[in-house]
């Protein structure tokens, strides 16, 4: 039998179908692949926008944060609950009218301040970033917590930063004579700068009157500044203002309107009256950490010694007629009622003055209580004697000086009381220095809040 022959291509019939099926296979699955690594790569970095849209919503909050506590004003002395109150009152006084809360409030239930009380503070009208923030307090600590969130999630991020008090900073002094009240000067007085003339400046806070600094004394080495911007500043013809008596460069460069007013301070005398421990006895030449009872209303003439703390109980008008020598400060009770009759400090005669530091080391820690001559709030200052240099600074509720009286004040001259500082005759006020930062013991600008380096912590944000 013939068997017939197959030709070998015939063999191969369908091996192109076969391998075109293959090739559909390979190249749907790495469609298939490419889609579902796309798709995945797409919903990672989805969510990566999202965690850091949250992440910089929480670091915005804390911003947020820190700008508002540092501009609070708190009154130093408080009790810790006490302080945590006034936060939660400031903070709410500072943000429910502004269009960060819209139109929401700043929860508190005595233990935690919330912001806002409800919802989210967005960082952005109608963006999906915001932020809430907590606050607990850890004693005087404020620990603030933070959630931030980029969208529709439930997971945010959140960040812990702890705050303590710090005492704010204040412009007054970097002026020699700061007064709520009118600055009048008038007759042949002088206000000048010891070193820089510019630190013999003026400064009125009173917003009242018309003419809150009439300038009728010889000269004021420095610039005259008025808080109010309609303040009429007067001054006499030939009257040098800012090393010129030209009246058109003086108007021009050396009177400044609508300055911002600088924080007066807060005073605590309590701090003084410890080293007060013996009672003033008539008589006595020599007063050693002495306490002047109420209505005592002693009368100093011939030579006194002062020592340490002299400290002055409300009413009293105290007369120092003679040769004063003080080695150390005057001091008056804490929250003395302001009575310019019957609280007087009154210096006729000569005054020589060191800083405490330089007592014996005997004195201890009450040497410390530097930076200050007379510390006296709710009693008028007047000083119509030669009083050489004092190391410290005036803080009273008025000052006058007249006569012929002169000296330098290592320091500034403060009036805390709309009332009228008054410099005439021939008395010579000349300020040593301006600017400092080293306050006397008790006297302070209100506290805020300022973050803890290395406080930082990430933590859930839920």
């Amino acid at each position: 039998m013939l068997r017939r022959r197959i030709a070998p291509f015939a063999l191969r019939r369908g091996v192109v179908s076969v391998l075109a099926m293959l090739y559909m296979v390979l190249f749907s699955a790495m469609a298939l692949g490419f889609y579902a690594a796309t798709t995945t790569a797409s919903q990672v970095a989805a969510n990566e926008r999202t965690t850091l849209a949250a992440q910089l919503a929480a670091e915005s909050g804390i911003q947020f944060l820190r700008y508002h506590l540092s501009a609070l004003d708190i009154q130093a002395g408080l009790s810790a609950d006490k302080i945590f109150g006034e936060v939660y009152q400031q903070l709410a006084e500072r943000l429910e009218p502004t269009a960060n809360l819209n139109g929401n409030v700043v929860g508190f239930d005595g233990n935690t301040i919330t912001i806002p009380q409800t919802g989210y503070v967005k960082t952005e009208p109608g963006g999906s970033q915001k932020f809430r923030i907590t606050i607990t307090r850890a004693g005087d600590i404020l620990v603030a917590r933070v959630v931030g969130r980029g969208g529709a999630v439930t997971l945010g991020r959140g960040v812990e930063v702890r705050f303590q008090k710090a005492n704010r900073a204040t412009a007054i002094f970097n002026f020699g004579v700061a007064s709520k009240g009118r600055v009048i000067t008038s007759g042949q007085s002088t206000i000048t700068g010891d070193s820089d003339p510019t630190k013999g400046s003026v400064l009125s806070t009173n917003i009242t009157d018309p003419t809150p600094v009439s300038i009728m004394g010889k000269m004021v080495s420095g610039d005259v500044s008025t808080v109010s911007e309609t303040a009429n500043v007067v001054f006499g013809n030939g009257t040098s203002i800012g090393g010129t008596n030209n009246s058109m460069l003086i108007r021009q460069d050396h009177i400044h309107k609508g300055v911002p007013e600088p924080r007066f301070p807060d005073i605590d005398t309590s701090v003084y009256s410890k080293y007060a421990t013996n009672t003033y006895v008539n008589g006595q030449s020599t007063l050693v950490n002495v306490r002047i009872p109420p209505n005592t209303n002693p009368t100093f003439n011939g030579s006194l010694t002062i020592q340490g703390v002299l400290y002055v109980e409300a009413p009293n008008k105290v007369s120092f007629g003679g040769n004063t020598t003080i080695q150390g400060l005057i001091v008056v009770q804490n929250n003395a009622p302001v009575d310019m009759t019957n609280n007087v400090l009154d210096f006729s005669g000569s005054v020589q003055h060191k800083s405490i530091d330089t007592l014996p080391a005997s004195f201890g820690d009450e040497r410390n209580l530097t930076n200050a001559f007379v510390i006296a709030p709710g009693f008028r200052l007047k000083m119509w004697g030669n009083f050489g240099l004092v190391n410290g600074h005036i803080i009273v509720s008025q000052f006058q000086m007249g006569g012929s009286a002169e000296g330098t004040i290592k320091g500034s001259l403060i009036q805390m009381n709309d009332l009228p500082t008054t410099i005439d005759g021939s008395a010579d006020v000349v300020i040593a220095s301006t600017g400092t930062t080293q306050y006397p013991s008790g006297v302070t600008f209100g506290v805020n809040y300022t973050g803890i380096p290395g406080s930082y912590t990430e933590v859930i944000g839920n």
